[in-house]
């Protein structure tokens, strides 16, 4: 299961804008995987260049503002700029950090996409198989969002029927309520 989680984490987080202008949403999570494969297959584990490559792609690609705000619900609203401020700086910093450096155990695998679905007037669902040898595929589920002519950006990432979105949002709620927003 973790290396499912650091498989689907390196394509959800892998989202680079200078492949937004895909025609469609499966174009883009097509031509995004290629790229995330590229960076983990031409680099050693554990490098500089590795963590480096890997963090200006999720930078890039990732609604950061948008995630950040959704993981914190409705804690979101009662927080101070200064707050907010600090807390975005520290949500990127830890994105940036623990994804990439969850991706070090990628070992060959592939994904293929299989349709996509309008859900509205922002948001498509692509949904994909990840393929690995002598196992089942896994279904994933990728929820890109396109807001005008902003570049196009991965909100969520639906691994067999489980949003990394909400899971994440549930831990971070956990230690609001236990902490508070300073202790987040």
């Amino acid at each position: 299961m973790r290396r499912l989680w650091i498989l689907s984490t390196l394509i959800w987080l892998a989202l680079a804008p200078s492949l937004a202008n895909a025609t469609d949403a499966s174009g883009l999570i097509e031509g995004v995987t290629d790229k995330a494969i590229t960076i983990l297959e031409s680099t050693e584990p554990n490098s500089p260049d590795r963590k480096s490559g890997l963090e200006s792609l999720f930078q890039s690609a990732l609604d950061i503002p948008f995630l950040a705000r959704f993981v914190t619900g409705r804690h979101w609203r009662s927080m101070s700029e200064q707050q907010k401020s600090a807390y975005m700086d520290a949500f990127e910093e830890y994105v940036l950090s623990v994804y990439a450096g969850r991706l070090n155990e990628y070992s060959g695998e592939s994904i293929r996409v299989s349709e996509s679905r309008k859900v509205d007037d922002m948001d498509t669902i692509v949904s994909s198989q990840l393929v690995r040898q002598n196992r089942e595929p896994v279904t994933i589920d990728w929820r890109v969002r396109q807001k005008g002519d902003e570049d196009a950006k991965v909100i969520d990432v639906s691994v067999e029927g489980v949003s990394m979105a909400l899971t994440q949002r549930q831990e971070f709620t956990s230690i609001l309520q236990r902490e508070g927003v300073d202790g987040l």
